[in-house]
């Protein structure tokens, strides 16, 4: 069962992109380096700012992120997550 996980946003200052980020020293920084493949982004929210990711076991939750489980994916984005995942 792939992990799903709400992640802070970091700006990528040279290119203007909005980056999963973690934390690091008390700071955000951009968590792109640590992503394995097979991860699917199934939201940007830009109100809270997050990404909900969809993560295979093989991604390490980093420091900052929030694992969540399909029904309180549900519950934050209702119909996000297909029925029977």
């Amino acid at each position: 069962m792939m992990p799903y996980v709400y992640t802070p946003v970091v700006q990528d200052d040279k290119t203007g992109h909005l980056n999963p980020a973690k934390e690091e020293g008390g700071s955000l920084i951009s968590a792109m380096s640590d992503l394995v493949g097979g991860i699917h982004t199934l939201k940007f929210d830009d109100t809270i700012p997050r990404y909900v990711l969809d993560c295979p076991d093989e991604q390490p939750i980093l420091v900052g992120w929030e694992t969540k489980t399909a029904s309180e994916v549900d519950t934050d984005y209702p119909g996000l997550i297909p029925e029977g995942e």
